[in-house]
């Protein structure tokens, strides 16, 4: 299937929610066209090594909900709802990416389901603290799992203040046992 590639300095994962501000006219053409077909379009890191800025992976995002901002600009509230390998890039006259999505062969750790075990506590509830200390998480995430394992690990690896590069190498190049260790290393230190 094709469809629209929206590269940007942002990082998301399955059952992750974000907002995006919608200003260039190719995105408002990307946004109507989404919303039009019921189908929607490729959220992915902005690459500077790759052919258009696409990376290999990225993650198909359906729409949820809009509205404007102060200054009238669109905001629309989006949802990932699985990781795509993106190939056969190409930009249109407006210079809106599209590509060729596949269902990745690969396997990832959040794509396994996974129990939440006693040792994970600290996890949970810091994740759960850290929504009920931001309303506009809580506001912006329709669904929450705080029980699954995975879920919690894919939000802590989204909202961590470290580089693109380090998320898109923990979610794509790690396996769950080094990513479940040095979110414990991290989260019992700064919020225990």
């Amino acid at each position: 299937m094709k469809r629209a590639i929206f590269p940007l300095p942002v990082f998301i994962l399955p059952n992750g929610y974000t907002r995006l501000r919608i200003f260039e006219p190719r995105y408002l053409d990307m946004v109507k066209e989404s919303l039009k077909n019921d189908h929607g379009f490729v959220l992915c890191q902005y690459d500077v090594d790759s052919y258009l800025n696409v990376p290999r992976y990225g993650c198909l995002v359906d729409i949820i909900d809009f509205l404007q901002d102060e200054q009238g600009l669109l905001l629309i509230d989006i949802v990932a709802k699985s990781v795509v390998e993106i190939s056969d890039v190409s930009e249109n006259n407006q210079q809106l990416r599209y590509g060729q999505l596949m269902t990745t062969e690969n396997i990832f750790w959040f794509q396994q389901p996974r129990l939440l075990v006693d040792k994970d506590a600290c996890l949970q509830a810091a994740l759960q603290r850290l929504f009920a200390a931001n309303p506009q998480l809580n506001d912006l995430y329709r669904e929450t799992q705080f029980d699954e394992i995975n879920w919690v690990v894919a939000r802590w690896i989204e909202f961590l203040p470290i580089s693109i590069d380090k998320k898109q190498q923990l979610a794509f190049k790690s396996d769950f046992a080094n990513i479940h260790s040095f979110l414990h290393t991290v989260i019992n230190n700064e919020f225990s």
